[in-house]
């Protein structure tokens, strides 16, 4: 549990993901939008009962669900509270923003 708190740490770090743990991040497409709680042990939770597991590959943030889906988003160096950001999701082809949006929860 250690090892893994501290790998995950050191992600955070290379990564800076440090605005995701400290506000929250809204996901909104053409079919709705919800917005994630990022946890420093590695898990998630969401408005809308989505929970899962989350960590940081290369440049992009990737969650399992617990339901056992998964997939990637692209992050953004240097994001602060009402910066927002583009993707496309991987299983529609349509265009995700993400919004930093403050923590509420």
């Amino acid at each position: 549990m250690i090892l893994t708190t501290l790998a995950m740490s050191t992600a955070l770090l290379q990564a800076d993901a440090s605005a995701l743990l400290e506000n929250a991040l809204q996901v909104s497409s053409s079919q709705g939008s919800y917005v994630t709680y990022f946890n420093p042990d590695g898990t998630y939770t969401t408005n809308v009962g989505i929970s899962g597991t989350w960590e940081i590959r290369g440049a992009e943030i990737c969650v399992v669900r617990s339901t056992g889906e998964s997939g990637c988003a692209p992050l953004q160096d240097g994001v602060s509270l009402g910066d927002s950001w583009e993707g496309t999701n991987a299983a529609t082809g349509e265009t995700v923003t993400y919004t930093i949006v403050a923590r509420d929860s």
